[in-house]
């Protein structure tokens, strides 16, 4: 297939027989062998480079065309998903034309970067209480049992298989002891074979980073206790709040101490950060010491610092440029959140990088392909340099996967154009009108 190199090198073998090798300066060649690994990190790096990654998640779209739609929650969003699988024999729903393909097949035949979580890298094991979990019907429940006591939360099945929170650990202010209690006897235990594993298998197919969930006060915000509990506990009994963060804290940068020492390159920091849910104020006081603190530990051991923002941040963004990342990934702009693309730069600070793609609801209201691609082109003039394209966040369940080969292909062209390869220059300039014009003339369409 056109653009593909056997999955790895980022030029396609038209492109490479195109080239004549000995004519191109050393910069140019780089680039032209260069895999889809290496670009990442070449991004990341701040090296510079002419052309534009494409990374994009279809591993919900795919999940649900190979597992029961009751099986899905099994494969976490992003996880890597083996040749050797045996699920990738199954269909429910695959389009004839990729019946045979694997997951990674979609990667390298249509010669994308790979995107992976590592979720399972880290077991706990507790003392003197017992973890449990069970599926009843479209219920998801977990559960700890102590001698204080005992706590559930219950998650809920959707239709198309996502889970929701139905009912919380904390739901009466025994909980919060019989939480404190599990907390106290937990153990984290680092999997460094699996995620060796994992990076084995992606090869130079694309990177993985390894998940530290949310941050202390996002885990009780939005695991252990909602927002609602949250506030009153605040409000009413603020000594609980700040015993439990000062325990989940000293948890977690354990946790984030084991990261740092990991074969991983990435850590990702997974607090979902929206403003409507963790205000600024919040944000400022009880999230960013901790993303700090995490930062000075990571770098420390020279790893890079990622974090999921998929939602509505735009008040956070002040913040977020002084919380020590290194990467944002889930940027999704407007219209699905509340900034525009060309704002997000604001966010952004030194050589900060972002993962930010094309709305997903492109992909799942028949827009046509020149929309997804005039979409695409602005976020590419806005961040120049600075960004990772992708779908924004992910190709849902039901999602088009032929307009993300689309805009797949259209990227090639782009990064083709951009190299120049009729007289070997680079020229990384976009081509269309500038991204602070195009802000403007929407700003006054929204005005009449």
């Amino acid at each position: 297939m056109e653009g593909s190199f056997d999955g790895v090198v980022y030029c396609s073998r038209r492109m490479r027989r195109a080239i004549r090798l000995d004519d191109k300066p050393s910069s140019l060649l780089s680039f032209v062998l260069m895999t889809k690994r290496e670009l990442f990190f070449q991004l990341m790096k701040g090296q510079g480079t002419p052309v534009v990654p494409f990374f994009p998640d279809i591993s919900d779209w795919y999940k649900v065309r190979r597992l029961p739609l009751d099986r899905a929650h099994e494969i976490r969003t992003g996880s890597f998903m083996p040749d050797d699988a045996p699920f990738h024999r199954n269909s429910f729903g695959m389009p004839p034309e990729f019946a045979d393909w694997t997951y990674l097949d979609f990667y390298r035949n249509s010669d994308w970067g790979l995107p992976v979580h590592i979720y399972d890298w880290c077991n706990f094991t507790y003392r003197a209480c017992e973890e449990a979990r069970r599926k009843e019907g479209d219920r998801i429940i977990h559960q700890f049992t102590t001698p204080l006591g005992t706590i559930q939360r219950i998650d809920g099945m959707a239709a198309d298989g996502s889970l929701c929170p139905l009912k919380y650990f904390v739901s009466c202010d025994d909980d919060w002891k019989v939480l404190l209690y599990v907390l106290e006897h937990t153990e984290p235990i680092p999997d460094y074979e699996r995620i060796t594993q994992i990076l084995d298998g992606i090869g130079k197919l694309g990177v993985a980073d390894i998940v530290l969930w949310r941050s202390p006060f996002g885990k009780i915000l939005t695991e252990y206790a909602g927002l609602e509990t949250t506030v009153y506990q605040l409000v009413d009994k603020p000594s609980v709040i700040s015993d439990l963060l000062k325990l989940q804290t000293q948890m977690d940068l354990d946790v984030v101490r084991l990261a740092a020492e990991s074969p991983a390159d990435i850590v990702i920091l997974s607090d979902h950060a929206d403003e409507q849910l963790i205000n600024p104020v919040w944000y400022d006081k009880y999230c960013m010491p901790f993303c700090l603190r995490v930062s000075e530990i990571l770098h420390g051991k020279g790893k890079i610092f990622s974090t999921h923002l998929d939602g509505n941040f735009k008040a956070l963004f002040p913040l977020v440029a002084r919380s020590g990342f290194d990467l944002l990934d889930g940027c999704t702009p407007a219209p699905m959140t509340n900034y525009e693309v060309e704002e997000l730069e604001s966010a952004l600070s030194g050589g900060m990088k972002a993962y930010c793609g094309v709305p997903s609801i492109f992909f799942t209201q028949n827009a046509d392909i020149s929309e997804i691609t005039a979409f695409a082109e602005r976020i590419i003039n806005a961040l120049a340099g600075k960004v990772i394209l992708n779908i924004g966040d992910i190709l849902p369940a039901d999602g088009d996967v032929q307009k993300a080969i689309e805009l797949g292909r259209w990227v090639a062209r782009i990064n083709r154009r951009r190299l120049n390869v009729s007289n070997g220059t680079v020229d990384p300039q976009p081509t269309m009108q500038s991204s602070e014009q195009d802000l403007e003339k929407r700003k006054e369409k929204q005005w009449q």
